[in-house]
């Protein structure tokens, strides 16, 4: 008679497990992706924030005349 293997839940043969040797190759592009993203999200960001107007001072002679005309 041939042995019966039983397969339980949580528990691997050995033999079947790929060894993680490879991860960083495997992963790098996605991480460089990821460098390069954040990037250019930072540089877009940088730029919003540049072109973001100040307010004016509230010096007199920057100021328009801002009396009120009753009618």
């Amino acid at each position: 008679m041939v042995p019966h293997e039983l397969k339980r839940a949580g528990k691997t043969n050995a033999d079947a497990q790929t060894t993680h040797s490879n991860v960083w190759q495997v992963m790098k592009p996605f991480v460089n992706f990821g460098i390069k993203a954040t990037g250019l999200i930072a540089g877009a960001l940088v730029t919003v924030i540049k072109h973001i107007p100040k307010p004016e001072t509230k010096s007199t002679h920057h100021r328009k005349n801002d009396s009120i005309i009753k009618i």
